[in-house]
C-alpha cells in the first residue's frame, strides 16, 4: 500500500510541476491596450453606410470608397467634420447643408457606438483583476468626444488615446510611441489588441506584444496560450485571481499616484 501511495503522490507532484512550468512559459504583462473599432464596438453595418450615403446623395459603393479614402486627415485631426463631409460630396460635385452635415456626424457616431459585449466584458474582467487599461484608436474629434461620454466601461480605462489629439494615426509609429510615453511601461510589458493586421505589425515593430483581434472567442484563445492574463471563460472554469497576483503588478507610476 505504501508503494502505491508514493506512486500516486509522485504523479500528482509531476502534474502540478507541469502546470507550473506551463504557466511560467507564458509571458506576463502589466497593462493592456485595446483598439476601439471592431474590437470594443461592433463593426459598422451595411445599413449604417447606406444611411450616410443616402444623406450625401452618393451611390453606396462610391460612398464607401470615399468614406475610407478621405478618412485619414479627419482621424488625424487635420480637418473637422464639416470639412470631411464636404470633401466627400465634393468628389461628386455635390454640396451639403449645415443640417445635413449635422445628421451625417450623428449617423457616423451612432454607427460606432454599439458595444461588442464580449470584448467589453473582457475589459471589465481585466480591470477587476487589476490590469491598467488604455484605449488606442483612430478617431476624429466629434466622434471621440461622444464615445468618451457615452460608451460603457471606458470610465475604467486609465488613458483614452485618440488619433485626433496626437496628429498621428495607426499604423504610423509615432502614435504608438505616444502611447508608450504616456503609459511609462516597457513595450514587452504591454498586450495590444487590434483588428487590423497593419496596426498589429506596427506595434510589434516597437516590441509591443500584439495580437490580431477577430472574434472574442478566438482572440481569447490565442491570448490565453501566450500570456499569463485572464480571458473570458465561455463556460470553462476560469482560474482564480490569485493566479495573476504574483505577475500582475501595476506600474510604479500608477502605484504612486
Amino acid at each position: 500500500m505504501h508503494v502505491y501511495t508514493c506512486i500516486i503522490r509522485f504523479m500528482h507532484g509531476t502534474a502540478k510541476c507541469s502546470a507550473i512550468q506551463g504557466l511560467s512559459q507564458k509571458r506576463s504583462v502589466r497593462a493592456v491596450v485595446f483598439d476601439y473599432g471592431n474590437v470594443l464596438c461592433l463593426e459598422q453595418t451595411l445599413e449604417d453606410m447606406k444611411g450616410m450615403a443616402l444623406v450625401c446623395g452618393v451611390p453606396h459603393e462610391r460612398f464607401s470608397e470615399l468614406y475610407w479614402k478621405l478618412r485619414p486627415p479627419y482621424d488625424r485631426g487635420d480637418i473637422d467634420g464639416p470639412a470631411y463631409w464636404t470633401a466627400i460630396v465634393g468628389q461628386q460635385e455635390l454640396g451639403l447643408s449645415r443640417d445635413q452635415i449635422a445628421t451625417l456626424i450623428k449617423l457616423d457616431t451612432e454607427s460606432i457606438t454599439r458595444p461588442n459585449q464580449g470584448a467589453v466584458q473582457w475589459a471589465k474582467l481585466l480591470h477587476h483583476e487589476g490590469f491598467p487599461l488604455t484605449l488606442l484608436s483612430n478617431m476624429p474629434l466629434e466622434l471621440s468626444r461622444h464615445v468618451t461620454q457615452s460608451f460603457p466601461s471606458l470610465s475604467t480605462f486609465e488613458y483614452l488615446i485618440y488619433s485626433c489629439d496626437y496628429g498621428s494615426i495607426k499604423p504610423e509609429l509615432s502614435i504608438y510611441r505616444n502611447c508608450l510615453e504616456l503609459l511609462k511601461v516597457a513595450p514587452q510589458d504591454i498586450l495590444y489588441l487590434d483588428d487590423r493586421a497593419e496596426n498589429v505589425e506596427a506595434a510589434a515593430r516597437l516590441g509591443i506584444n500584439s495580437v490580431l483581434f477577430d472574434t472574442v472567442e478566438k482572440t481569447a484563445s490565442r491570448v490565453e496560450s501566450r500570456f499569463n492574463i485572464p480571458v473570458p471563460s465561455y463556460g470553462r472554469c476560469r482560474p482564480s485571481s490569485s493566479q495573476y497576483r504574483s505577475t500582475n503588478r501595476r506600474p510604479d507610476r500608477m502605484e504612486s499616484d
